[in-house]
Parts: C-alpha cells; structure tokens; sequence
C-alpha cells in the first residue's frame, strides 16, 4: 500500500538537550509545536521545497526572520488544496514568500511492509551563482539541487529508491547543465532529473520500528541544506512488534523533536539568509568560473532551535510519562542529553530518561540479578567509564544523525528545567599544543552540573506543573518487553566474526597538495570522495565484517547507508552490551588533533599515567544484506562530508564483480552565468 502522513494520535511535539539549572527570571513563552504531517495529494505523499521566508518563534527574546530553501506543508491541508497551492509556488518560482510554517519537515508515519509513496517538488530557482551548473568532489556547491535520503531504513538504494547519486534540478535548469549531469553520470540519464520525481520505497515487512529521518543527500549541498531546515521525522509503527505495541508507549503523548542549527547570517536588511558562506566558514566556495566566494560571514546565527522554535516550553505534569522522539538534525553538533535539577531541588526527584531505542532499534539487555525490570536509564556522563559507562555515554551524547526514543518521567514535585547546548570553545576547551594535559580542561562528568558550564546556550525550557485531575500517563514499559521486540539478529554469534578488523576507517584532512581544486579537502584514508573513480569499498553480501574507525583530526560521525551495525567497543573499554546504530560518534584524539579538537573530545582509552588521550578506534560489525549496488559512506559533519569525506561503497553478491565503472568527471561550469 502506499503512505500517506498522518497526523500523529499523540498531541505535541519535544526533545531534550543538557538540561541545567534555572535562574530566576521570566517565564519563556510559546509552547513547542509539533511538526505537521505530510500533505497527500491522490494518495501520494507532496514533498515539496521552495525559497521561504521563516519566522523562528523566540521564547528568550526578539523572534529571527530568515530566507531559506525548506520544505513546506502548506499546513494541514490536503487533496485539491496542496495541489492548487503548490501550482501557485510554481508560478512565482524564486520568489522567497512569506509562510506561516514552522521551519520543520513534515512527519512521515510509515508501517512495515508498506510502500512510501512520495511526489518530491524541487521548487527552487536554478542559480548559477549557488553552483548550480558546476560538479566537484570536494567543494561546497549545487545548493539548488536535491534528492531525498531516508536515513536509517533498510530499504534499496536503486532507482526511485533510497538513492542518493540521484539529482533532482529545478524545473528552469537549463539544457546543457542537464547533459552535463548526464556525462558526470556516466551517461545514466535515470540519475538527472528535475521538477519532479516520483519515489517508490518498499520497506521490509520486517523493519526495526522506531524514529528515523529524511533529509536531501546531494554530494556538495547537504551542510546547507540541513542549515537551512531541510530535514523531517521518518516514523515507523509496528503495533505488533514494535515499541508502538507496548501499552505504556500507546497510552503516553508524543513528542516529536528536531534539533536544528539554522546557520543564518545577517543580510543588509531582515531576513536573515542562509548562504555558501555563513554555512562554509571554513572552506571555500566556488561561485561562477570558479570564483571564490567572499570570506566567511560573521555574527553566524549559532543557536539551536528545536522544530523551527528558539527556546520554546515543554510542558509535563508531576509524574507524568511521555514519549519523546528525539532527531539530531544539525550540520555538526553533539547533543548532551542530560536532565538536570533546578537548583535547590533535590537530585533524586529529578525527571528520569528510560532509553527505548537508538536510532530506531529496540535497546535490548540482559538485566543483572536482582535489577528492577526497567529500561536503561541515563546517567550524567562517566568520565572514566566500564562497559556500562561506555553505553551510558553512547547514548546521552546525541550526535548528529542519531536518534533516540525515550520515555522520560516527570518528577514528583512542580519545577521548571533548561535544556542548554554547551558552547565548544568554553565546555571543552580547545588545546594549544599537543602537550596540554587532560586535567587542564573540564571533564565531562560536569556537563551535567547546575552552573558548571559556562557560556552555555538556552534551547529549550521544561515546565513541570502540578497534575490536575483528569488521568495523566505514568507507566513505564519494561525491560523484558523491550527484549521481545523485533530487533536484527545478532551478529556478536555470528559463525564468520572476524578476530580482527576486516574494514579500516580514519578520517582526517588534507592539503591543497592532495586536493588542488579544493584547497584541501576533508578525506577517508587519506582520499577525498571521487565519484568518477569507481567504488572505493566494496562490500559483499551476507558477509560479517568487524569495523575499526578512528578520528586523525577533530571530532567525526561515521554514517554509511542501507545496514545498521553493532557497536561492541570504545577505545580499551568493551561495551556492556552491543548497541544498533547507523551512526555512530567517533571521538577527537586530543594529543593528536590538538587545536583541531571540539567538542566532546575523546571520552575513552586516556593513559592512565600521563592523562592525554592518543585516539580512540571504535569498533563495531556490520553485514551488508537484502540489496547490492551503490551506496555511501561518510562524516555526519555534513560541512566535513560535502569536502571530500565520503565514500562510494558497492554492495555485491558473493563472487561477483563490481558493476560500477570508473568514468570521465566535469569539474568545470557549463557555462551559465
């Protein structure tokens, strides 16, 4: 069948950040909204983006007006409505109009077994001056041009499905720069689109159900696009095998969050815009005949916003449980998902955070002897953590891409709470040499302390409220019903586990020398992304590889498309239980990085007698399963990815051979101006 979003039976919409304590002051205004559900036309899903005009609720201060490529919903509208509405867009196309939308995707809600149907809409102006016309490896470019990417599922990359090497231009693109795109292409026509493209994605009738997302994935814009609000929820419902069957999770309101870095900067007059130059401010990018654009914009709007909202309020009532559905969406921000106290409030009635599932897979443990039969709860971050330590921490720092589904209780008594995002250079200071010693800088045990975080920014404010009478949610699901959920089959037992790595990652940087044409180029083993060159990994079908994946430089997210892994280990520190992700956080080596080191840093495999930090390999397995052809792999530092540092990956069936060819690449303009 195919699917339709639909309006959510749960009302509202939240997440949650670091949450520390409240000082005195007024009540923030605005509660959190949630998303809107997707429009359908015919039955037909309409995504659909064209230049807006946004106005960020602020419940901290002034609302900010921004000019960005988004996607719209056009409300709640649906059938001859959507249709009328998206041709009124057509005819004004390059117009930034005002909306009265929230800069937030639209919910997809989809079951196993079904078909996401979706009309995606490219209303956007081709713009030469946005590279538009230009194709490039390692260099920012192309931000009119998209596709859709559904993050998480398992689903195929081929054809109209979760395929990534596909363009979607604007419907004005002119001739030549089509058949530019269809020699970049290797001469597949199918992959050069534009106006409109239809998708057809089959998910498996058996599919971790859970929050997943969408967002565009074309190679060179994606930085961009997510600073500009292009992201949405993907939910998959299983009221058989998923958490969705579990009463507690049915009888408790919803709450859908996006976390979203809406990097603006400000124009000669209001709106805001987002540009090459306020997203890129570390590389630079080509314009027209190669031009560099102007130096990077100051006064960066940094804010994170949560659903196309700056602070708004959650409200909860004593005792109450609620779902929350956390996406991190942003370009390159890790998310400390602490739940502190109000000052004077006492530690252990604080709101407690039940993990269900990660990145859309059921969290599923062995409970120790005599352990109560609850999920796992998070904890402040451990410093030096044990194999539960290390779990703690792979889950309460959210990176971006990741995803959690939680259950948070409410605590007893009334109070008001700040989820905050510590800022980079002050949380964790960045080193000025090699040899500056851990000790020097705060530890992360004290991310979660009331007043120990400085220059911490306001996201969001949780207003806990006396409960009134009417009946409020306060089951939580168990354990063991959590263990009997669909989830992949294991590979920890798998007959072909490797003893040792089988697949080797590290990502880092490079000079001009290896990247001319980029000035340097963020890489994977030392090479930046190169299309043209054929497969870089080669993946076999049904085969079990053990991955080790380590940072040279800075902090880095590894994401590689279709199959999920299963994290086992963190530096020294074997996990208790092997976490499912899709995207995994791989920390900074300090002594290494140096000054290229942010926020987290490493967390793990510090010497014990000198205190610094040379690295941490995070090792997981992965089976390549169900489909071939070309996937990626790559940085979730979209800004790191759309410079080079991504992977093409072929999956294969065992004893064949790779099918992609290596092909002639156009780096240069075609031409338009």
């Amino acid at each position: 069948m195919s699917i339709i979003a639909k309006p959510g039976r749960r009302a509202s919409a939240l997440g949650g950040l670091a949450l520390t304590a409240l000082a005195a002051g007024p009540a923030p205004a605005g509660e959190l909204v949630q998303p809107a559900p997707m429009p359908v036309v015919a039955g037909v899903s309409q995504l659909m983006a064209f230049p807006q005009i946004f106005t960020l609720p602020n419940g901290d201060g002034a609302p900010l007006k921004v000019q960005a490529n988004a996607f719209v919903s056009f409300g709640d509208r649906k059938g001859a409505e959507v249709k009328a509405a998206v041709t009124a867009r057509k005819q004004v196309m390059g117009a930034a109009l005002p909306t009265g939308e929230l800069l937030a995707g639209p919910t997809i809600r989809v079951h196993p077994g079904d078909t996401l149907d979706i009309l995606f809409t490219n209303g956007l102006p081709f713009d030469a001056d946005e590279g538009d016309g230009t194709m490039f490896n390692a260099v920012p470019h192309g931000f009119d041009v998209l596709n859709l990417h559904t993050h998480g599922l398992h689903v195929s990359p081929q054809k109209d499905g979760d395929n990534v090497l596909l363009a979607l231009y604007p419907a004005d693109t002119p001739a030549d720069v089509m058949a530019m795109c269809v020699r970049d292409a290797n001469g597949d026509a199918s992959l050069c689109q534009k106006g409109d493209y239809h998708y057809r994605i089959k998910i498996p009738e058996q599919h971790p159900a859970g929050t997943y997302w969408y967002h565009p994935h074309k190679h060179g814009a994606v930085a961009l696009q997510l600073a500009s609000g292009m992201s949405g929820a993907l939910i998959i419902q299983d009221e058989k095998n998923g958490i969705d069957s579990l009463p507690a999770v049915r009888g408790s309101a919803e709450k859908v969050m996006l976390l979203q870095s809406i990097e603006s900067a400000p124009n000669l007059t209001s709106p805001q815009r987002v540009t090459c130059k306020s997203v890129y401010s570390f590389a630079r990018c080509t314009y027209v005949d190669g031009q560099p654009a102007p130096e990077p914009a100051q006064n960066v709007n940094q804010k994170l916003s949560v659903n196309g909202q700056l602070n708004p309020t959650v409200t909860m009532t004593t005792n109450e449980v609620q779902l929350w559905r956390v996406v991190n969406t942003t370009v390159g921000t890790v998310v400390p998902m602490c739940l502190v106290p109000q000052t004077g409030v006492d530690a252990a009635t604080a709101p407690a955070a039940y993990v269900l599932a990660a990145d859309g897979v059921p969290v599923q443990r062995p409970l120790s002897p005599g352990e109560e039969d609850l999920p796992l709860r998070l904890t402040a971050p451990v410093a030096k953590p044990d194999g539960k330590g290390v779990v703690n921490n792979e889950l309460l720092f959210l990176a971006p891409g990741q995803r959690l589904d939680l259950m948070v209780k409410a605590p007893a008594k009334p109070g008001r709470y700040l989820l905050v995002q510590p800022a980079p250079g002050t949380v964790v200071k960045r080193q000025q040499s090699s040899q500056d010693p851990l000790a020097r800088q705060p530890g992360i045990g004290d991310l979660c302390k009331p007043g120990v975080v400085p220059d911490a920014q306001l996201v969001m404010t949780v207003n806990v409220v006396a409960a009134a009478s009417g009946p409020t949610a306060t089951a939580l699901p168990t354990q063991s019903q959590l263990n009997r959920l669909y989830a992949p089959t294991t590979l920890v037992d798998a007959a072909d586990r490797p003893a040792s790595p089988t697949q080797g990652v590290v990502f880092g940087f490079t000079s001009g020398t290896y990247a001319e044409s980029a000035g340097g180029a963020s890489v994977v083993n030392g090479r930046p992304f190169n299309a043209e060159g054929g497969p870089q990994r080669i993946l076999t079908l049904g085969q079990t590889n053990l991955w080790g994946v380590m940072s040279a430089a800075d902090t880095h997210m590894f994401h590689i498309h279709t199959n999920s892994f299963q994290v086992m280990k963190r530096g020294t520190v074997d996990y208790a239980f092997p976490i499912w992700r899709d995207t995994v956080l791989i920390n900074c080596a300090r002594a290494v990085g140096g000054t290229n080191c942010t926020f987290p840093g490493g967390l793990t495999n510090v010497d014990a007698n000198t205190g610094f930090n040379y690295g941490e390999v995070v090792q997981f397995l992965s089976q390549a399963l169900d489909y071939t052809g070309a996937i990626v792999m790559h940085c979730h530092n979209t800004s790191h990815e759309d410079n080079g540092m991504m992977e093409l990956v072929e999956m294969v069936e065992p004893g064949k051979a790779p099918t992609i060819t290596p092909h002639a690449h156009h780096h240069e303009g075609a031409g338009h101006h």
